[in-house]
């Protein structure tokens, strides 16, 4: 695709990014590669596995959408309780820049690193009855977006769409409601849903 859009450019992302210059330099087509990658997961797949999690949490634990989302705030809470509760991102992995031990654990330089997002945000160190979906706890200090110089530049974009799709699709149908249970696909790198089937009345 790169290589189509270098020898006929069109009104597409790839020729826009293959265009883009700064101090004349621009991007390899490994970058490109890269970026398109980075791009199709954060900005799609996450998107995708955020939304339908926060759906089937909602409707699988009998949660009231009208309330859940009856005004700003309880939105902004009930939206950082979803990322808490069922992230689409459980694991990111981090190499070891020097020695360092954590936990009783000696890390060498150049290890592979397992972050467990997903596994920190039910620590019940830190939350009460951490297995439970309670948007009234607000989902505070969640490790969704990670933390520190590696903390997700997307999450304002996550989380304003989390909080303009959720209430307009219970808006829309506000008695959507599960029909059967659904399956969350075998995945390694995303929590998202294989298939959720949905009533939307009686």
């Amino acid at each position: 695709h790169v290589a189509a859009r270098r020898a006929r450019p069109g009104d597409d992302l790839i020729t826009h990014l293959i265009a883009a210059e700064e101090a004349g330099d621009r991007l390899s087509t490994e970058e490109l590669v890269a970026t398109c990658v980075l791009l199709l997961n954060a900005g799609h797949e996450a998107t995708v596995h955020a939304i339908g999690n926060g759906v089937h949490a909602i409707l699988a634990n009998g949660a009231d959408p009208a309330a859940l989302f009856a005004e700003e705030a309880a939105t902004a809470a009930t939206v950082e309780e979803i990322l808490r509760f069922d992230p689409p991102l459980h694991l990111f992995t981090r190499l070891a820049l020097e020695e360092v031990e954590v936990f009783g654990h000696q890390f060498r330089r150049g290890e592979t690193v397992g972050c467990l997002l997903a596994a920190a945000n039910r620590d019940p160190a830190r939350y009460a009855e951490p297995d439970r979906f309670d948007p009234s706890r607000g989902g505070a200090g969640q490790l969704t977006f990670g933390a520190g110089i590696h903390f997700c530049v997307g999450a304002p974009l996550a989380r304003l769409e989390l909080g303009l799709a959720l209430p307009a699709l219970f808006s829309r149908i506000p008695r959507l409601r599960l029909s059967r249970p659904a399956i969350f696909a075998d995945r390694y790198h995303f929590r998202g849903l294989e298939a959720m089937w949905l009533r939307a009345g009686n």
